[in-house]
């Protein structure tokens, strides 16, 4: 099996013709077609039913075909690597990143990134775990910042840094004289829900779950901005990341730390068997002092 064979028979894949995939190839149709025959005699099965000028795949051109992708996507970044190590260009990255984390940690990342790798390019695209796991798996992205956990056998992932939970609150709030809230202390306050669709809103609400506490949702919402507003406005308390509380709290809103310290794992996420660019490691590195940074606040 070789690379030019894949390259082809994707070509007849996408375009339904062996005549349009050998234009695209830049090779002569008998050529291309000797060697999809080459590709199926050694795969042992046929992997295109020929219909007069129609082909369509086989059931097992339907198994080859993401590993055919895969391949050929593997080959170009290794090129493109190499050629990358050649000239001392750290090329381009293609970062997701989720809506709880991005807002706060994301900017100061891109700046101070884009100030030390000026040649550098950063595509950022900001959505929810279970769309970047996709996205990762499609090679659609280099590396997903998120949080734990991640479930998937095809990805591994950095560690980059703790981030804790605190409670928000008005600064009227009964509980403002205390240094520490105990989790207890929430039950059956009204409180200000981050939809479970999200990561964050699930793992807020397994917290809950696990000390036996039940807050009075009297909001929930998509996101984290509208939650330290509605708190601002004494609707309720919520639990936020610290990089929330350092970084988006109105004016009448404080936070306090909580007893049983609850945090969430932010890592980076990347496909399991793709050899990650030098590029992503620098990333990587810039997101954990930026958000050393944001903690420097705080003393």
């Amino acid at each position: 099996m070789e690379l030019h064979q894949l390259k082809y028979f994707i070509a007849v894949v996408e375009t339904g013709s062996f005549s349009k995939a050998a234009k695209r190839c830049f090779v002569a149709q008998p050529s291309l077609s000797q060697q999809i025959i080459k590709l199926e005699k050694e795969i042992g099965t046929k992997l295109f039913d020929r219909l007069g000028k129609k082909v369509v795949l086989t059931e097992a051109g339907n198994t080859l075909l993401p590993g055919a992708k895969r391949i050929l996507n593997e080959s170009k970044e290794i090129k493109l690597r190499m050629s990358e190590e050649r000239s001392g260009n750290l090329g381009t990255l293609s970062v997701g990143i989720i809506p709880t984390i991005a807002p706060y940690i994301l900017p100061g990342t891109l700046k101070s990134f884009k100030k030390e790798n000026p040649d550098a390019v950063i595509k950022v695209q900001e959505n929810l775990t279970d769309r970047l796991i996709e996205m990762l798996i499609n090679f659609q992205i280099d590396i997903g910042i998120m949080s734990l956990p991640i479930n998937n056998k095809l990805l591994s992932s950095r560690e980059l840094f703790n981030d804790k939970l605190v409670l928000t609150m008005p600064k009227s709030h009964k509980l403002s004289k205390s240094r520490k809230i105990r989790l207890k202390d929430l039950d059956d306050l009204p409180f200000i829900a981050l939809d479970e669709e999200h990561c964050f809103g699930e793992q807020v609400k397994s917290f809950c779950y696990q000390t036996s506490i039940n807050p009075d949702i009297v909001c929930k919402t998509w996101n984290l901005s509208t939650i330290t507003n509605c708190v601002s406005s004494d609707v309720g308390v919520s639990i936020i990341p610290l990089m929330t509380a350092l970084t988006n709290s109105p004016k009448g809103t404080l936070y306090r730390e909580i007893e049983e310290r609850p945090s969430r794992t932010v890592v980076s996420v990347s496909y399991m068997d793709r050899s990650k660019k030098s590029i992503a490691l620098k990333f990587e590195d810039t997101v954990i002092r930026e958000y050393g940074k944001l903690i420097k606040k705080i003393g």
